[in-house]
């Protein structure tokens, strides 16, 4: 853990960024390490942040190795379900909440 968390904020590796509105990141989570800082969003609803966290797994996308298959439905490219919680409402809001 000592050579990761080194390697993690080396410089020459670690890339720091802030968003702003408008902006998009797309990160693939099985092949990179990312984290963000602690949030606090504002107490005007106008000033809300509106993130969404959409899970892509295109039909050309690598194959995750099969201990993947429980948690994501399968490790097949283009048929991973994702994560479902029960009695969960699959909904996106275009406005901040």
């Amino acid at each position: 853990m000592d050579l990761i968390d080194t390697l993690c904020n080396d410089p020459q590796v670690h890339l720091a960024m802030d968003s702003r509105p408008g902006d998009i990141q797309l990160l693939h989570n099985h092949q990179i390490l990312h984290s963000r800082g602690d949030f606090e969003n504002w107490p005007e609803p106008a000033r809300h942040r509106h993130l969404l966290r959409p899970r892509v797994a295109p039909p050309e996308a690598r194959a995750l190795p099969e201990v993947f298959a429980p948690r994501y439905g399968g490790a097949t490219p283009g048929a991973r379900g994702g994560i479902v919680v029960k009695r969960t409402t699959l909904r996106v809001p275009l406005e901040a909440e």
